[in-house]
C-alpha cells in the first residue's frame, strides 16, 4: 500500500517536469482531462469504529477521469494510520496484579499499539462550475463503492514481547474488513494559468464489516458482530492534470 502511493507521487514528479505544452482553452470550453492526485485528510471515526480508534492521518494516490460535460469517474486508495487507540485493554489479564507485562527477559515491559488500515474506491460524479470563466472548475460531487480493512498494531519495541507479536497478534489485532460505501462534496480547482490545481472537500465512508479473525485470545472466543465503521475525513489534495490532444497548457516550474 505504501510503495503504491509513493509510487504515484514520483509519477506525479515526473510527469510534472516533462510535460511542458501550448495554451489551452480552459477559460471557456469544458476540456476532457486525466487527473492524477496525492492527498491527505484528517478523519474522524463514529460509530463502531469510534468505540475503538480516535482521530487518524490519511494520505491516499488516485486517479480520475474528466469527460464529457465535467463527469468524472475513477478509483482511489487510501492508507490510515494513527495511535489513538480507545478499545486498548485486550492485553490487560495479561498483566500482573502490579499492573506489568513481563517479558521474556523477565523485567517488565512495554508494547505500543497503533491504527493501522486502508481503503479502495470506485467513484464516479461531477465537477458544476461556479465561478464564471472557468467552466472546468467548481463545485465537485463523488459517490462511490470499494472495499476498507483496518486493524490494531501491536509494536514490541525491545522485541522481548513475543506471546503478543508475530502470529500471536493476530488473536489480539482485531483484524476488521468488509464492504465500503464513499461520499464526497468538495471544490475542484483547475487553474487557467498556473500550477495550482488542487480539491479540497469532506468524504464519508461507511464501512460494513466484520472481525476477520478465528479467535480473540483474551475474549476467548470468536467475535461475529456485524459493525458500521464510519469515517468523515477533511481532504486537501493537489492534482496535476493531463489534457487531451489539442486542449493543451503550459506549465513553468
Amino acid at each position: 500500500m505504501k510503495k503504491g502511493i509513493v509510487s504515484i507521487f514520483i509519477l506525479f514528479i515526473t510527469t510534472g517536469a516533462l510535460f511542458a505544452q501550448q495554451k489551452n482553452n480552459l477559460g471557456d470550453t469544458i476540456v476532457n482531462a486525466t487527473l492524477l492526485q496525492v492527498g491527505y485528510a484528517i478523519q474522524f471515526p463514529f460509530a463502531d469504529m469510534g468505540e475503538r480508534f480516535g482521530n487518524n492521518n490519511c494520505i491516499s494516490g488516485g486517479i480520475s477521469f474528466k469527460v464529457k460535460n465535467n463527469w468524472m469517474f475513477g478509483a482511489e486508495a487510501n492508507f490510515l494510520f494513527g495511535g489513538n487507540i480507545k478499545e486498548d485493554t485486550m492485553l490487560d489479564y495479561l498483566f500482573t496484579s502490579g499492573g506489568f507485562l513481563i517479558g521474556t527477559n523477565g523485567i517488565a515491559e512495554s508494547v505500543l499499539l497503533f491504527e493501522r488500515g486502508y481503503y479502495f474506491i470506485g467513484k464516479f460524479g461531477k465537477v458544476i462550475p461556479v465561478v464564471k470563466g472557468n467552466p472546468n472548475s467548481g463545485l465537485q460531487v463523488m459517490g462511490g463503492a470499494g472495499f476498507i480493512e483496518h486493524k490494531i498494531k501491536i509494536e514490541d519495541p525491545e522485541a522481548a514481547v513475543p506471546y503478543v507479536t508475530g502470529d500471536y497478534a493476530k488473536g489480539y489485532d482485531r483484524l476488521t474488513n468488509g464492504l465500503a460505501l464513499y461520499q464526497y462534496i468538495g471544490y475542484l480547482r483547475l487553474d487557467k494559468r498556473k500550477l495550482l490545481n488542487f480539491n479540497a472537500g469532506v468524504e464519508f465512508i461507511e464501512g460494513f464489516t466484520q472481525n476477520r479473525r478465528n479467535f480473540n485470545f483474551d475474549q476467548m472466543k470468536r467475535d461475529d458482530s456485524k459493525r458500521l465503521d464510519i469515517l468523515v475525513g477533511l481532504k486537501l489534495a493537489w492534482v496535476l492534470p493531463l489534457y487531451g490532444k489539442g486542449e493543451h497548457r503550459m506549465y513553468t516550474y
